[in-house]
Formats: structure tokens, sequence, C-alpha cells
């Protein structure tokens, strides 16, 4: 049994040998054995949590009886009711000898993982800068409407997707018809504004499309249209396990409690979020819309709307913005970009783009120049060959 990794106690072994339990009891008794010790502790934590969960449900199913309290009340009251049971046997306290073995085993792994890319966005400056997307860290990317958002947080999720990955997009605001129709345009080169009015040409196009959605027909990609709160979220994060969450976007949610003002609410959703991240293990990303005050300026954290404590929960901060036509001419100044290469954007009207590194809480902050492709909907990097440099 132990040369087939079994657990071994009167009871497997009495299953297997069918010598009698009271033999094998009086056999056990004539040494001193803390060999079972682990599984017992397991077995006590594990009743003793039942209980507790028993006790939840009670008081989850006495308010379900209360008629003056409203649905919405009740599942947020029982998720915080389940989610005070969660490491209930874990105090949080770890000696600094537990900590060092922990980390030097994640150090392993790291080492062990040091050619994996399988958290890489795909935005090779981004990744360059960043190593990729990191567990446990809360990365925010903010912008003014129309900046790119949305595109710049559906091209990470499905770029991670596709490295089979398990990712969860929670869609506020659009509908799951208009994010796939923003995939299919990236991927396919297919006008976005043609899709919408079905104003598709000829049959290449078509096989494009199909050709797009035949692969993108993912069963590792989620979209969540219903969380409204971060409770909401933590519920799909324990159903379905995602290696990523991206929250599209965070002004959208609400807190559970009604009576704060916006931004301590904003506050608390972030904290819970940030929280979500330790103990899910896993990156979530946050789209945040920024004040009025960034528009047409280079946005700094101060304009992070709503609330400062983004600020603070945040490992990683990144805007978006598309420089004016002052920025743009200082470009060509400085000799970074040649008259030639923005006008020929213009043309094509691609739209000269910064991602702006703010904060990274592990690594160097800076500015990376993209161009958006507004109708395909997607970023795409600059080649060397069209910077002076």
């Amino acid at each position: 049994m132990n040369t087939e990794h079994k657990e071994i106690n009167i009871f497997t072994v009495h299953e297997i040998s069918k010598v009698p339990i009271s033999h094998l009891a009086d056999i056990t008794n004539l040494i001193a054995s803390t060999s079972t010790i682990e599984s017992n502790i397991k077995i006590l934590k594990d009743k003793s949590n039942r209980r507790k969960l028993i006790q939840k449900a009670n008081k989850i199913a006495e308010m379900a009886k209360d008629k003056n309290i409203d649905i919405e009340t009740i599942k947020n009251n029982a998720a915080k009711e389940i989610d005070e049971i969660e490491n209930i046997t874990d105090d949080g306290v770890v000696t600094l000898k537990e900590a060092m073995l922990e980390t030097v085993g994640v150090l392993d792994k790291r080492y062990a993982n040091k050619n994996d890319r399988s958290y890489y966005t795909g935005l090779s400056k981004l990744d360059n800068s960043t190593a990729g997307l990191h567990p446990e860290e809360l990365t925010t990317i903010g912008a003014r409407p129309g900046v790119g958002k949305t595109i710049i947080g559906m091209q990470i999720a499905l770029n991670i997707a596709a490295k089979n990955k398990k990712v969860m997009y929670t869609s506020l605001e659009m509908s799951v018809t208009q994010l796939c129709e923003r995939i299919i345009s990236a991927r396919a080169s297919v006008n976005g504004l043609r899709l919408r009015l079905g104003d598709i040409k000829n049959d290449e196009e078509w096989k494009r499309i199909y050709r797009v959605a035949s692969h993108f027909a993912m069963d590792n990609f989620f979209i969540d249209k219903t969380s409204r709160n971060p409770q909401h979220i933590r519920a799909k994060l324990r159903k379905h396990k995602p290696d990523l969450i991206i929250i599209d976007y965070l002004q959208l949610l609400q807190s559970t409690n009604k009576e704060q003002s916006r931004e301590r609410e904003v506050a608390t959703i972030t904290r819970d979020l940030k929280l979500m991240s330790l103990e899910f293990k896993i990156p979530i990303i946050i789209l945040s819309q920024l004040n009025r005050n960034a528009e047409g300026n280079r946005p700094t954290m101060a304009d992070l709307r709503e609330s400062g404590a983004i600020e603070q929960d945040s490992d990683n901060i990144f805007f978006l913005h598309e420089p004016t036509g002052k920025e743009v001419d200082k470009l060509i100044e400085q000799g970074i970009y040649t008259q030639q290469f923005i006008n020929q954007l213009e043309k094509e009207d691609k739209a000269l783009s910064q991602l702006i590194i703010e904060k990274q809480r592990n690594g160097p902050v800076g500015t990376l120049e993209i161009v958006k492709v507004p109708r395909l909907m997607k970023f795409v990097e600059i080649e060397r060959s069209n910077r002076n440099d």
C-alpha cells in the first residue's frame, strides 16, 4: 500500500486484507505513531467546517423566508456568509521559515517555467517591460471614452486564451454579439462598421469570417454579462475557476453597501478585487474611465475617476493615450518619427497611440508607442523601420 501511495490506517488495511478491525486496532495500540495525525486533523477540520456551513445555510434559509428582505440583498448576504467560511482554519500567520520555503519553491517553479509565455499579452513591447501578467496582481488600464479600453482588453484576453488559459471577460457595457463582432473584425480584417451594416463584400470575406469564428469558438473563454458587484464576480471565480479575469469597466460596478459615498464605494470594490487576485492566485485586469480633465492631456494617476484607492490597490497602472497634434509635432521634432510616417497613418485612418506604464510595482515605468486601427478594432505595434532610431 505504501508503494502504491495509498493511505495506511486500520480501515484501509482492513478493506484489503480482511483482517478484523479489532485485531488491527490491537496491533496499532502496541506502538506510538503520529503517521496519521495529518489525516486526522484534516477530518476534524472538515467536520468543523461542515458544522459551520450548516449554521450558515440555516441563517440563509431564515433570510429567504423573510418577505421583507429583497432577493438581491439575500443573495449578497448569502455570498458574504459563505465567504466567511473560506480558510476558516487558517489564521493567515506564517513563520519566516515557512515564507522562505514557499518563496524558494515559487522561484524554483519560475525557473522551470522561464520560457512559459502563456500570460504574455501579445504586445511585445509591453511584455518586454512587464514579463507579461502575473498571478496575484491587480492591473488597471485607464483611458478616456473611445480611446480603446475594450479593444486592448479583448486583445489581451484572446491572446492569453489562445494559450489554453481559462479567461473570463466581464462586460458590463457591450452585448455578447458586439464583442464577437469586434473579434471577427480584428482577426478577419473586415471593417467593423460594414459588419454592423451587413455589408459583406464577397465570398472571400465570408470565408475569413467563418474561419475566425471557427478558430475562436473557444470553450475556455467565458463572457460574463450578469456580474454587477464584487460578490457576483467572486461567485463566478469560484464556479468557473478562470486563470484571468478582465472587467470592462470599473465604474459600472457597484458595492452592496449603498449608503457610502461613491469614492468609498469604488475604494471598497478595488480592495475586494485585489483580495480576489490574492485568494484565487490569478491576474485581474480592470478597465477604468478617466476624469474629464484627462481629455486631450497626457493622463496621470490623479486622473483615475472617482477614487484614489485605484492607485493604491493596483499593482500596475497603464494608460492608453492618443497624442494631440502638439505632442505629435514634438515627437517629430525629437526625431522619433518622420512626418511621412504620421501622414501615412492619417491616410490609412490609423491613430498613433501610447501605452503608458505609469506604475509597475515590480518593474520599470515608461511610454510605449503603438497604433490603433479603429476600423479593425485592434492595436498593432510600430515596426522599427517606421522610427528614426
